[in-house]
Formats: structure tokens, sequence, C-alpha cells
């Protein structure tokens, strides 16, 4: 190589290197910053003081803006996520987002569609998969780079390999356990036909079992809701429990205070639907219309969006219920 093509070479590399380490610091300092965690996942504690970001998005009451703005913020995490790879907590929360996405922009409209529009609903329920799908994967690829061969094992048909995997989240991981383990158990409830769906959940479900171990009164109940829902819905081989349902249940109400609108709905379909309780299924839908969603701001947006699905539900209730 000839000399001063080398030197000039050299000197752009050794200039260079600030700029590139200063523009890490910026990309993780921003990433700690917008997903509430570090690099390595890790949540990191806001002072008192502290603005919560997330705040302008949980304590809405407008579900419609969350609708029209998530397209939006889902990609500014998937670029930043893109940018730096190597900031779990960015990674997480682009998971995180794209299944929000999926639930509140694409599943919940399409579940009010009409029967004459039932090809365009299961083209969304498939739409609303691929980005809980998506969402697990930025989830799922944090873990593993922790914990090599995590992603096999949690997605493994085999619940001896599945289940010793969850043992290694701590409780600093629980929020992103949550979110992977209910993006699976959803995608499978949308597509209950789909093997692979099917024999992959004992993984997730081994996941939110854990995290309730940890921290059994997280997110005003999310994780006994998600785990009542499996339970009462899945086939007895693979891992259905009606009682195990019902104490999971209990445990959403003690931790919610009976303040949450989403338990109640559960109830409604998961307990009263199958056994054909119209009374049941009208008590508890009416319940959490009765529930002042201004009480807990930090869950307010979901509460909102509980409501909204008993009032459908309730509307639609002779779709649910044979009168002979």
């Amino acid at each position: 190589m000839d000399m001063k093509i080398f030197q000039k070479f050299f000197l752009t590399f050794i200039f260079s290197i600030p700029f590139f380490s200063c523009k890490s610091m910026i990309f993780n300092k921003v990433g700690d910053m917008l997903s509430g965690a570090d690099k390595n996942g890790v949540p990191v504690k806001a002072k008192s003081d502290d603005a919560n970001p997330m705040s302008a998005f949980m304590g809405e009451t407008d579900i419609k803006i969350i609708q029209e703005s998530l397209p939006i913020i889902v990609k500014m995490y998937e670029i930043l996520a893109l940018e730096n790879p190597s900031h779990q907590g960015t990674q997480i929360m682009a998971g995180q987002l794209n299944i929000m996405y999926g639930n509140l922009c694409v599943q919940t409209p399409a579940e009010k569609m009409p029967i004459d529009m039932l090809f365009e609903q299961v083209d969304e329920f498939n739409r609303a998969k691929s980005h809980y799908i998506k969402g697990r994967k930025y989830i799922l690829d944090a873990f593993e780079s922790r914990w090599p061969g995590f992603t096999e094992a949690f997605l493994s048909a085999d619940p001896e390999k599945a289940k010793p995997v969850a043992q290694k989240i701590s409780k600093s991981d629980i929020n992103a356990a949550y979110w992977a383990a209910a993006a699976s158990l959803i995608a499978w409830s949308l597509d209950p036909l789909d093997i692979t769906m099917l024999t992959s959940i004992a993984g997730p479900v081994a996941l939110l079992e854990r995290a309730a171990e940890l921290d059994p009164d997280y997110s005003n109940g999310a994780i006994w809701d998600a785990l009542c829902q499996f339970y009462a819905a899945a086939p007895i081989d693979f891992g259905g429990d009606q009682e195990r349902a019902r104490y999971c249940y209990e445990q959403a109400m003690r931790v919610s205070e009976g303040k949450s609108p989403g338990i109640y709905v559960t109830y409604a379909q998961s307990f009263c639907k199958p056994r054909g309780d119209r009374e049941g299924f009208v008590e508890a839908l009416e319940n959490a219309l009765a529930i002042d969603v201004n009480e807990n701001e930090a869950n307010r947006v979901m509460n909102v969006l509980g409501q909204q699905k008993a009032r459908y539900l309730l509307d639609h209730v002779d779709d649910y219920f044979l009168e002979w």
C-alpha cells in the first residue's frame, strides 16, 4: 500500500474513534431514556421527579389517538433498535410496542368485524399474529444474547427443555418475560390450529409462572390474567386446567382489587360463556363497566380498552347464548 494512502487511512481511523465512541454513548443514553432500561435490559430506576414518557401513552383515554400514533412510535423504536442492536432495553421496547400494535391496532378492531367480513377478519388476525411473533423475537433475541440456547428451549415442544430456561429470569426481566410469553399465547389463541404454536406453549406458560412467582403483583394482575385465559382455554393434553384457571382468576382479582375491567371480561369469556351462564356473563361485564378508569392512571388505556370490549360483548350477548 502507498505510504501516503496508509497515513491518510490511519489518521482518519484515529480521529474517527472519538466520534464513533460518542455516537455509541449517545445511542445508549437515548436507548436508556426511551426504553426505561439499560443496554443490558435492566430497568433504569427513575428519580422521583423524573417524567415518565410512557405515562402519556398508558394514561390516555382516547384509544383512537393511540391507534393512530402507535405505528409511528413502533417504527421509531425499530430504527433505534436497528442502529443500536446491542442495547437490550431498546430491543425489548421495540418488541413490546410491536405486540401492543398487534393488539390495539389490528386484533381489537378485527374482533368487531361482522360475520360477513369473516375473510377480512382472518386476514387481520394473521396480521396481528405476525406482529406478536415479530415482537416476541425482539425480546427473545435479547434473552438469547444473555443465555445462548434460550430461544430454542423456550419454543421447544418438550416441556423438560422449556421449563428450565424460565428459571433463568430475575425480577428485572419480568416485564420483558411477560410480553414475550403473552405474545406467544395470544398468537396461539388467534390460530389454535397452528400446530407449531400449540406445541410450543410450554415455554411461555412456564415463563409466566416464573414471573408470577417473582412478582405476583405485577401490572395490576396482568400475569395472572394471562395465565387464567390460557388454563381455561387450552386442551387438557396441552396444559389446560380449570382449577388452576380459577386460582389465577382469583389472584388477578386480589391484585387488582376488583378494579380491572379486563379481568371481568376474562371471567365472562373464559368461565361464563363456555358453561352457558348468560346471567353471570352479563353481570361480569356490567361490573367491568362500573369501574372508574381514572382511579388508576398507570393502566388507564388498558382499562378503557377493557371497558370497550365489555360494552361490545354486552351489545352482542345474543350472539353467544341461545334462548330455547
